[in-house]
């Protein structure tokens, strides 16, 4: 058997949390169209209002201080109770400052990438505005060529009824 230690169930957060879950439940049957979305609406609504209310009543406990050593031991003081452990504080900005170094080079990198991206992209519009050019100017072409047909074919017309 284990020795964790459960915290107490906080009624407001169940509620919360249980108003909360009906007001999704009931997005879901709106959403598909069942009945009863617009009751678990209310109903999910209604407990969400009273935890609301209820909570705004409820009083706060005093946060507790925290205890910085735990997060930086370098804070700690060192055997005689004097000062801080300035060698190991400076082995950790020494970290942290080659980490950033780190974080610096991959910003570089990244930038350099998106250029290369932008250039590709720049690149890629002027070959498709080439592109867009060649086609207009083939549609004229076939507009064109289509006047021409319909030219020969009435002169074709003509000179068959001539002919008659």
């Amino acid at each position: 058997m284990s020795n964790t230690v459960k915290g107490k169930l906080d009624a407001i957060t169940f509620f919360y949390g249980f108003g909360a879950a009906v007001v999704l439940v009931g997005s879901m049957f709106k959403f598909v169209g069942w009945d009863y979305a617009n009751e678990l609406f209310i109903t999910g609504l209604s407990i969400e209002t009273l935890v609301f209310l209820v909570s705004a009543f409820e009083r706060s406990t005093e946060d507790k201080t925290y205890q910085w050593e735990n997060v930086f031991p370098q804070l700690t003081a060192n055997g005689n109770g004097a000062n801080p452990d300035m060698q190991g504080y400076q082995e950790a900005m020494k970290q942290f400052s080659g980490t950033i170094g780190e974080l610096g080079e991959q910003i570089k990198g990244l930038n350099n990438a998106l250029g290369a991206v932008k250039n590709e992209m720049a690149q890629n519009a002027q070959v498709s505005k080439e592109m867009h050019e060649k086609v207009v100017g083939f549609n004229q072409q076939l507009g064109e060529y289509n006047q021409h047909m319909q030219q020969i074919n009435a002169k074709y017309k003509e000179f068959l009824s001539a002919s008659k």
